[in-house]
């Protein structure tokens, strides 16, 4: 299976204005975020690599899922940021968050065997997402559990599935993306560009 390499397409930045002169303080963690607003789940025909953890599984199914967050964790600094976590793998980010404290996610994970209301969601240590191997994941499940981090309630999975409808079936990462595109325009609209950047035609429809 030949791996389409999503995670060149998500190289994360924002616009100079949206950055302030000094950097907000870098909040403790692990850090929950504050509420889950959005899921559906997907399938691939094609896999792709996930580059964002050591071991570099492909990604065949999975979850969409769009995150309020607390700005500060999602800021771009010039070192590590902490890194999400959703059960037991690392998450890919699609959109930078800030301003808007909306993270657009990919979840790589068994649909059939991955429960929201069972499943936490967190921030951990700063790190760079693709040094993270499974024992890092474990040892930062273990820290937010002591932390008392919970996962989402009924009631907030149950809107948050209303809100992304049927499960996605898509051929590839591709389509993936642009699938997800229009979530960065609904839910952080201060990254728009980005959404096009994503909506872009392949090099060969351009061709034709």
């Amino acid at each position: 299976m030949k791996a389409v390499m999503f995670a060149t397409l998500t190289i994360l930045c924002v616009p100079a204005a949206g950055l302030l002169a000094e950097p907000p303080a870098l909040p403790t963690t692990p850090a929950a975020v504050q509420q889950v607003l959005y899921a559906r789940p997907f399938t691939l025909e094609q896999g792709y690599e996930f580059a964002w953890r050591k071991e570099k599984p492909t990604v065949t199914e999975g979850y969409i899922l769009v995150l309020k967050v607390d700005p500060a964790l999602v800021y771009p600094r010039q070192t590590a940021e902490p890194v999400l976590y959703i059960g037991d793998t690392t998450a890919q980010r699609v959109n930078v968050g800030y301003p808007s404290g909306s993270v657009v996610v990919i979840v790589p994970c068994k649909v059939a065997d991955f429960d929201l209301q069972k499943t936490l969601i967190w921030f951990g240590t700063p790190e760079l997402p693709e040094r993270c191997t499974a024992g890092t994941i474990a040892e930062e499940r273990a820290k937010a559990e002591k932390a008392g981090i919970q996962p989402p309630s009924a009631a907030t999975v149950d809107a948050a599935r209303a809100e992304g409808g049927e499960p996605l079936s898509v051929k590839d990462a591709y389509e993936l993306q642009r699938q997800v595109a229009p979530l960065i325009k609904q839910y952080a609209p201060d990254e728009s560009e980005r959404a096009d950047n994503l909506l872009a035609p392949r090099v060969e429809e351009k061709k034709r």
